[in-house]
């Protein structure tokens, strides 16, 4: 498929150029990183949109959800930097980044010169592997307690992230994509937080009711995930 007939078939926040440097980038990387080639393709990414967790230039990457789960079985959390890429408007290399989730690329930074880039004339002798370091599983063990021991196949707990809001601080449990989620707020009550809806609608109290309505099957996150976008 022409990728410029995709485009212009339906129309995409992420540019032509920006998906043609991610193929340029990714094919370049070291062997270790040759899983990524896989997945840049316009059936595994479906567009990218500013992050809005991030924001500085970064972007998120919506990705085919049944894609991803069948390629995330690498345990690889860490962003890619040292790249850079000649700039014919600024007339140097400018740096950017590439962020890795589970073995997946879900998200890039291009900074401001992107459209100017010169493809044949990208620099990855710098390439430096930043692993990341998540201090917000401790928050999330504490007020789940012991329970998510036993739901932790079915839970995200590892890859939380903190999100602020006019409702207060909220932590990740379950990462449905596209900024979907599951998840917990400082006093210990469950939610779910949907992006495309502006919704956020709180489901349990307490984890304790929480954990009791999947091991009891009352509640299946995966089936209500699915409702909401029934709907």
């Amino acid at each position: 498929m022409n990728l410029f007939n995709l485009f212009r078939k339906k129309k995409k926040h992420i540019q032509t150029w920006e998906y043609e440097t991610l193929c340029k980038v990714i094919a370049l990387l070291p062997i270790e990183y040759s899983y990524l080639k896989d997945q840049i393709n316009v059936d595994f990414i479906i567009d990218s949109l500013p992050n809005e967790l991030l924001k500085n230039g970064w972007k998120r990457i919506i990705i085919n959800q049944n894609l991803y789960r069948k390629l995330k079985s690498i345990d690889i959390n860490c962003k890619l930097t040292g790249i850079s890429v000649y700039s014919t408007k600024s007339g140097d290399f400018e740096n950017i980044e590439l962020d890795l989730y589970e073995g997946v690329l879900i998200g890039y930074n291009f900074g401001i010169y992107g459209e100017s880039f010169d493809l044949s004339r990208i620099n990855i002798e710098h390439l430096t592997k930043v692993d990341y370091k998540n201090v917000d599983v401790d928050v999330v063990e504490f007020l789940l307690g012991d329970g998510y021991k036993m739901s932790s196949e079915v839970l995200d707990i590892l890859d939380t992230i903190k999100i602020e809001i006019p409702q207060g601080f909220f932590y990740t449990i379950k990462n449905f994509g596209d900024g979907n989620y599951l998840a917990i707020n400082e006093k210990g009550s469950i939610f779910g937080m949907f992006h495309e809806y502006n919704q956020i609608e709180k489901l349990f109290e307490n984890p304790h009711d929480f954990f009791d309505a999947i091991n009891s099957c009352s509640f299946n996150i995966e089936e209500y995930y699915e409702k909401k976008y029934k709907v």
